[in-house]
């Protein structure tokens, strides 16, 4: 291994840790994560998720437990602690891409798709948060490069590593974590047309392999059966799995039309979404590896858009086939073989990065931060990416991926601190704790947040009363000390009855949080 490849894993190890530590729980989903994972280190309990000590079956273990044992080594009262599971993850997916790249394409395609990847704008913000996806994203990444390589008779055992990759991602978050590497290369070996459907079953271990992925389906509806019988499987196979795909009577949100991703990949992959257009277009179809990170990341795209449910965050698992098609694509601009058209799209990108860094400082003083800081790292950055445009003067390719690195490896220690004075629901939560001591409070149709944040930041726990007319009885009970009221959940007659049975003693009310208030109701 060269110099040049030991500097790449130095500064892959140096992105992946800026900003882990330096910011609080922030929502949507590090506040239910972190709980569930802080609840695991304290009761032990690596099987079943818990949040608020209530079952949270909408996703297996895996995660949670690498975020939970992190949290039983070093303890909770760093956050940044449980992130390292993300970090983990990330690093095993870059590092996999890097050595699976290298196989099939050569050291240059492996350099370029993992930096690319690595500095991807949804892939970035995700590997420094604590969510679930990280964790499919690495198996599954492992499962189809393994797939491929064992096809190309580049690694030994591959089919085998597919199968228990195939096995783990479906522990870290369901059926999907099947569906997306079965779909990439059941499309790819229909498709490539080399062996007779006889001759996969043998070459790819399929029997053997479906036996252990259905034993290990089976093995975890067993540990649900055993822990709460035949409603623990319907809430996570029936409803979480199934009804949340086709969408009829799921009422989780987050269901969206069918062309959903296509836009919001372009915005979600900045700034390398743009070159996906000439990547698609110059890809060599008669190449079977071509033809495979094809079959992964379109397979990817029709099935995710078929779903009913979709996130930004849920295409995780196609961002290394579209970083590798992205780096095939760039090798035609450093070989000088691209056409006007595809040079002038480079060029566009080119452009888009460099505005980015007259656009931050403005952006850093928008959100509070000061003329002087933004000054002194836009001449830091802008001095580094001078240097780095003088060592890859000759090669444009490499100079806008260092540009890019080099832009968000410099501003996150000086933009996510900053935005984290925005988003924190930190010392609310910490001065509800102090008012509240441990008592549980009760309130209508919480969220997630409040429900995590409590226990995590507060030490105390929440009820959360989904019907309204129970939730009326339990405030005229005068058996409760506190409740939450969230203004926009609560009808007129609701918001009356409270305030006539008490006070107001706490408020998060900003334009970047949402309105919580915190009433201490008159026992007597």
């Amino acid at each position: 291994m060269n110099k040049g490849v030991l500097l790449l894993f130095v500064f892959f190890f140096a992105l992946q840790f800026v900003g882990i530590f330096d910011h609080t729980l922030w929502t949507p989903d590090e506040p239910r994560v972190a709980e569930i994972a802080r609840e695991m280190a304290v009761s032990g309990d690596y099987l079943i998720p818990h949040m608020a000590y209530n079952p949270f079956l909408e996703k297996p273990p895996v995660y949670f437990a690498a975020a939970g044992f992190f949290y039983k080594i070093f303890g909770t009262t760093i956050e940044g602690v449980g992130r390292l599971a993300s970090v983990l993850y990330a690093l095993g997916t870059l590092l996999t891409v890097f050595f699976g790249t290298r196989q099939l394409m050569g050291q240059q395609a492996a350099c370029l798709s993992t930096v690319v990847l690595a500095t991807t704008v949804k892939f970035f913000e995700i590997s420094h948060k604590m969510v679930v996806d990280m964790a499919l994203v690495f198996f599954i990444t492992a499962a189809l490069f393994s797939f491929i390589l064992a096809h190309e008779d580049k690694i030994r055992h591959g089919y085998k590593l597919f199968w228990i990759s195939l096995s783990l991602a479906f522990l870290s978050k369901g059926i999907i974590g099947l569906a997306i590497p079965g779909i990439a290369a059941g499309a790819f070996v229909l498709w490539q047309q080399r062996y007779s459907f006889l001759e996969v079953f043998k070459r790819a271990w399929v029997i053997p392999g479906v036996l252990l992925v259905c034993s290990v389906t089976v093995l975890w509806a067993w540990v649900l059966y055993l822990r709460g019988g035949m409603e623990f499987i319907d809430v996570f196979y029936y409803y979480n799995q199934f009804v949340r795909f086709i969408g009829t009577s799921y009422r989780g949100g987050h269901v969206r039309p069918f062309y959903y991703y296509i836009p919001t990949v372009f915005a979600d992959a900045a700034p390398w979404s743009v070159l996906m257009i000439p990547a698609l277009i110059k890809a060599k179809l008669q190449d079977d590896r071509m033809k495979f990170f094809l079959s992964w990341f379109l397979g990817g795209l029709i099935l995710l858009s078929i779903s009913s449910t979709k996130r930004g965050l849920y295409f995780l698992p196609m961002y290394p086939a579209m970083a590798v098609l992205i780096a095939l694509w760039m090798e035609r601009i450093m070989q000088k073989t691209a056409s006007g058209w595809e040079r002038g799209i480079f060029l566009l990108v080119c452009i888009l990065i460099c505005l980015c860094y007259l656009v931050l400082p403005v952006a850093y003083v928008k959100i509070g931060g000061t003329w002087t800081a933004a000054l002194v790292v836009f001449l830091l950055s802008a001095g580094v990416f001078l240097l780095a445009a003088i060592g890859f003067s000759r090669n444009l390719p490499y100079l806008a991926c260092a540009g890019w690195a080099l832009l968000l490896l410099i501003w996150s220690p000086v933009l996510i601190p900053r935005i984290d004075t925005l988003k924190s629901y930190k010392p609310f939560f910490q001065e509800a704790g102090k008012i509240v001591n441990q008592q549980e409070v009760i309130g209508y149709q919480l969220t997630e947040t409040i429900e995590a944040l409590s226990p995590f930041y507060g030490e105390f726990f929440s009820e959360n009363v989904t019907d309204k007319d129970a939730f009326a009885r339990e405030i005229s009970s005068g058996d409760h000390t506190f409740v939450w009221v969230l203004p926009s959940r609560l009808d007129e007659h609701l918001r009356e009855s409270i305030a006539s049975k008490g006070e107001m003693v706490l408020e998060a009310k900003s334009p970047t949080l949402k309105n919580i208030q915190l009433w201490r109701l008159d026992r007597n």
